[in-house]
């Protein structure tokens, strides 16, 4: 694989694999929100349309797992992040001095400052990138074993043998966002040393849930005015 093709290859992995964590992300953000007015006084609010925020609630959640699983699958089809820092470690010269000065180069707004603070990546730093990811191996276990046993698939124990997969495999939100926060580092750090760019966590309209439950609770505050003024009236004309 000559220079160029690399790079190209580089780029269509990196924004597949950054779309894929920035949407885990955000269903993680969604569910753990809306749990959260689950447990606050948002509850007659929730309950307006109960059967919709039932099944929003479980579908941020089982699409967050089903995107984490995607994203550190190791089949050999697939494209992983371990697929990723192979690749990496097979094409490291796309990430040296030399060819990140050629590709700046080509920048309108080209600044020198961008080469002189280039860090390239090396064979130390994509094994450390590894052994993070491994230091995480039971949590994304865990993550697979619900994708099999319960999301993608109605598996035989389960069922009858009533197993509760929350037990059995046990997942908890900090470790879920500490996945997420190592793939978010990993992918950056290639993207800072293929072309000086990074993408921020947080996504445009993230707090528009919150902003949906207050629509929803001045609706029911104008509902109960409109019936108090009504009882009001009645009463008048009695």
């Amino acid at each position: 694989m000559d220079l160029s093709q690399a790079e190209d290859y580089f780029q269509k992995y990196y924004d597949r694999l950054i779309r894929e964590i920035l949407d885990a992300r955000a269903h993680l953000k969604l569910w753990e929100r809306l749990e959260k007015f689950k447990a606050t006084d948002y509850i007659d609010e929730l309950n307006q349309a109960p059967h919709f925020f039932t099944f929003t609630i479980k579908a941020h959640l089982e699409d967050a797992l089903l995107t984490l699983s995607r994203i550190l699958d190791k089949h050999e089809d697939s494209l992983s992040i371990w697929k990723f820092l192979d690749f990496a470690e097979q094409n490291r010269e796309i990430f040296s001095a030399q060819a990140f000065h050629q590709r700046m180069k080509q920048k309108p707004n080209y600044d020198e400052h961008w080469v002189k603070s280039h860090t390239p990546i090396t064979l130390k730093e994509i094994n450390e990138d590894r052994q993070k990811l491994a230091s995480l191996e039971q949590v994304i276990s865990n993550i697979k074993k619900w994708r099999d046993k319960l999301i993608a698939h109605m598996n035989r124990d389960v069922i009858t043998k009533n197993k509760v997969i929350s037990k059995e495999y046990p997942l908890k939100l900090q470790q879920l966002q500490e996945v997420i926060d190592t793939l978010f580092q990993i992918l950056n750090r290639y993207s800072a040393a293929f072309k000086s760019s990074s993408y921020a966590e947080k996504f445009v309209g993230e707090d528009d849930i919150q902003y949906v439950m207050d629509s929803i609770r001045f609706k029911i505050q104008e509902r109960k005015k409109r019936l108090e003024a009504l009882k009001k009236q009645a009463s008048g004309n009695k």
